[in-house]
């Protein structure tokens, strides 16, 4: 039994085809994380969305519930089986529920992936755990200068920082601080070797939270995985999200061809 196990995930459903589960990552939400490429993945895939951003237990999230509550998730969307797509701690549940449900999971992505945060990321992690007890303000700019690439900030405007800004501070998830704590405990390296389906881990190469070369550390200990590189920092889906949709659905569409094809 889970710490939590009666928890229902509101989720967007779309599309008809292949099923493939959007997982979105530490604060944030399936919109946020997903928003801009669930209507074209939705042109060739069954996309279920699950937002576990205002789950908050008063104790300890457990990974293997998250894990299992998506892939309920799917099946309540009719999907018997599936593809998984995580981002940043998304990919860390989608990994898990690929472990615990191999009859379930057909392929994942992987998108600015770790399976144990590394000490860089996990300080960032603590500066933000402390900054969400504070001023949103202050938590919102902090926020954008680890998820946005300097290419993308420098191309704003003085008015713009300040108002996207004032989004950030707006949308904070109200089980950040849970799902934050979970990223700094977690580790799931040893699920690796216990992954065989297809997976493509997609790094960001000027992503300042989770350095593009943890993806390498991925790839050396997946048996069936390949890797891409999104120029882009933390947040595929503002900064290139055709050609994050690009990779996903060409990757899916020969995982989903050789397996028509066997």
């Amino acid at each position: 039994m889970h710490a939590v196990h009666n928890v229902v995930l509101p989720s967007v459903v779309r599309g008809t085809g292949p099923g493939l589960v959007l997982v979105h990552g530490a604060g944030a939400t399936g919109d946020s994380t997903y928003g801009r490429l669930i209507s074209g993945l939705a042109a060739g895939h069954g996309v279920v969305a699950p937002d576990y951003s205002k789950v908050t237990t008063g104790a300890t999230i457990d990974i293997d519930a998250l894990a299992d509550w998506h892939v309920e998730a799917a099946l309540r969307a009719g999907h018997e089986r599936f593809a998984m797509a995580g981002h940043s701690l998304g990919s860390m549940i989608a990994t898990r529920a690929a472990v615990r449900h191999p009859d379930r999971v057909t392929a994942l992505v992987l998108t600015s992936a770790f399976a144990r945060a590394p000490a860089s990321t996990r300080l960032k992690l603590r500066v933000w755990r402390s900054l969400l007890d504070g001023g949103r303000g202050l938590l919102a700019r902090y926020l954008m200068s680890l998820m946005l690439s300097d290419r993308y900030l420098d191309a704003m405007s003085e008015d713009q920082i300040d108002g996207f800004a004032e989004l950030v501070a707006l949308t904070t998830g109200a089980g950040s601080a849970e799902q934050i704590e979970l990223a700094l405990r977690l580790d799931v390296r040893a699920d690796l070797a216990r992954i065989s389906v297809p997976t493509l881990v997609i790094a960001t190469s000027d992503d300042h939270l989770v350095p593009a070369a943890v993806s390498g550390e991925l790839i050396d200990h997946l048996s069936a995985a390949v890797s891409a590189t999104l120029p882009c920092g933390h947040l595929p889906a503002l900064e290139c999200p055709q050609e994050w949709q690009r990779l996903i659905e060409d990757f899916l569409t020969a995982v989903n061809s050789d397996g028509a094809a066997q």
